[in-house]
């Protein structure tokens, strides 16, 4: 490689280093999870039931469970499952749109699991907080200031929940774009129906992927039912039982490992519109890079042009 060629490249990778260490500190952070829009956290054959709904981007499928694809129903991503295939994947609609592709012995659905797993245990404690029928407004300054895994988020212990499908949760930004956190610790002993719908006002709050609900606990039912209003938020229950249906979901639906999934009789799921960059400013640090990655590119530029043109004699 010509040393022309060495500092052309040193310039790009620069560059490129530059614009992808800006971390996204205004989403909670999924890590592997993120490529997908529902993953179950099967714990031994069980079902995840898809039925006449749309279902927005990848399902991962961990353990050896099945999914059962009734309808008419759309599946507008891959299908991914972690174990291999014994013909665990059945669509009985000839009607259904996707999966785009089936897959099996995928590590990545794994991967995303243990993330997942990790980032529910992340949290603790909280400024107590308890949901009725008459709905509730949340300023997101109130909660307790926790980091994981270098993102920090507003975090609210939930002591009771009840919502109807009147009833709105309103959760006020902070505006700095700080990620929100509900958590449903170990010792919360009730079963749950998230009803009603979630808005977000102020400043700093867009996406359904700055909002988390989320559910430490064993054995319970976590349910999501509001008769096709509008829900915006991740919803994470790693050894609960999960079920979704009438509902418009803007965010995820993890866990299920209490049991069967179910994703059913309108339960439609939106992928979350990922906010601008907070600020659109990027840190100084990740100036500097870009400039030494822009100055490296203009080097190479004045080099070229500078060189005098070969004269045959």
């Amino acid at each position: 490689m010509s040393i022309k060629s060495a500092l052309l490249l040193s310039a790009l990778s620069t560059f490129v280093l530059a614009l992808s260490t800006q971390a996204r500190a205004d989403v909670i952070p999924l890590g592997a999870a993120g490529d997908y829009s529902i993953l179950y956290n099967d714990k031994g054959g069980h079902n995840l039931s898809i039925s006449n709904d749309i279902v927005s981007g990848n399902v991962g499928v961990g353990g050896t469970g099945n999914v059962k694809f009734s309808g008419p129903g759309t599946i507008s991503g891959a299908l991914d499952f972690s174990a291999v295939n014994t013909g665990q994947f059945s669509n009985s609609n000839g009607s259904n749109v996707g999966p785009t592709s089936v897959n099996y012995s995928v590590s990545a659905v794994t991967s995303a699991l243990t993330a997942l797993s990790n980032l529910s245990a992340g949290y603790t404690g909280g400024t107590n907080i308890a949901f009725t029928n008459a709905g509730e407004t949340v300023v997101a300054s109130t909660g307790v200031l926790e980091t994981y895994n270098g993102i920090s988020a507003r975090v609210f212990n939930v002591t009771g929940y009840s919502a109807n499908n009147s009833s709105i949760l309103t959760i006020q930004g902070d505006g700095t774009g700080t990620p929100v956190v509900f958590n449903f610790s170990s010792t919360f002993s009730s079963d749950v129906n998230l009803g009603g719908s979630v808005v977000f006002s102020g400043t700093g709050l867009s996406s359904g992927d700055q909002v988390l609900f989320n559910f430490q606990n064993s054995g319970k039912n976590v349910d999501l039912n509001n008769n096709k209003q509008s829900f915006e938020g991740i919803i994470l229950a790693m050894n609960d039982k999960m079920s979704a249906d009438s509902v418009n979901l803007t965010g995820h639906f993890y866990g299920g490992g209490g049991g069967d999934m179910n994703f059913v009789s309108g339960a439609n799921l939106y992928l979350p519109t990922i906010p601008p960059l907070n600020g659109s400013v990027p840190e100084p640090s990740t100036w500097a890079m870009m400039l030494i990655g822009f100055a490296g590119l203009g080097y190479v530029a004045y080099r070229r042009k500078s060189k005098p043109a070969l004269r045959l004699a």
